[in-house]
């Protein structure tokens, strides 16, 4: 797969895995005039440029740049080759670059722009309450289950049936308690480092959710009406999604 950085191909080929553009980070950073560093012993590169830190580990879901998290459900990887690749929309998105795709060749255009950094994108209220549910409702539960019950809380948000803000629809009581863990108060425990990890990739804007308004445990849910009444999604761990 060929790789193209602001009209310069790169020399090194990127590849693709289960449908996700890769590219090589070290050619990346050379095209763009970054610097490099790769740490053999936590296998963990470092790009810097004009206000960027980017930072990647083999095996890792998640690329940090600025402090920000930028999720891909496929690794950050070392190839055979040696080298580490990363998601292109992960490089894109630090970079603010534009990704196009075409069969097998895959371009990065556009002018650099370092990615705003966590201290001035991230609500500290907003990750702090958003974690808080995440963990309450599914502390047991993947991070991709915990992305999802993060989504739709942010999908009641958006919606104009319930308040507009994260606390809002976490204690919205229009129509009795909401969640479970505002009434037993456990919505006020520490969240898991992982819940707040995954608080900020929803508010990164990844969404799993397909829309979903609701969510619950058929195993020990007392609810008929959500599954009786509203459009079954998806499943994830213990947890139904509904819309």
């Amino acid at each position: 797969m060929s790789v193209n950085i602001n009209g310069k191909s790169l020399s090194v080929k990127g590849t693709l895995i289960n449908g996700v553009y890769y590219i090589p980070l070290r050619a990346a950073a050379s095209a763009l005039g970054a610097s490099y560093n790769y740490v053999s012993s936590s296998k963990t590169s470092t790009l810097r440029l004009a206000g960027l830190e980017l930072v990647a580990t083999d095996a890792c879901y998640v690329t940090y740049a600025n402090d920000r998290v930028l999720f891909s459900t496929t690794p950050n990887l070392i190839m055979s080759d040696g080298r580490m690749y990363i998601p292109a929309t992960s490089f894109a998105k630090a970079t603010s670059l534009t990704v196009s795709k075409s069969g097998k060749n895959v371009s990065l255009s556009g002018s650099f722009k370092a990615l705003a950094p966590a201290s001035k994108f991230y609500d500290n209220d907003a990750v702090l309450w958003l974690a808080r549910i995440i963990h309450a409702e599914s502390s047991g539960e993947p991070l991709l289950g915990k992305i999802a019950v993060g989504n739709v809380v942010l999908n009641r948000v958006k919606h104009p049936s319930y308040p507009n803000t994260i606390y809002g629809v976490i204690f919205d009581r229009k129509y009795g308690v909401q969640f479970s863990p505002v009434l037993y108060g456990t919505i006020y425990n520490t969240p898991s480092y992982e819940s707040t990890l995954a608080a900020k990739i929803c508010l990164e804007g990844f969404d799993v959710s397909e829309g979903a308004l609701f969510f619950l445990h058929p195993e020990i849910s007392s609810s008929s009406w959500i599954p009786s009444s509203r459009q079954y999604k998806f499943s994830i761990g213990n947890h139904d999604f509904y819309a």
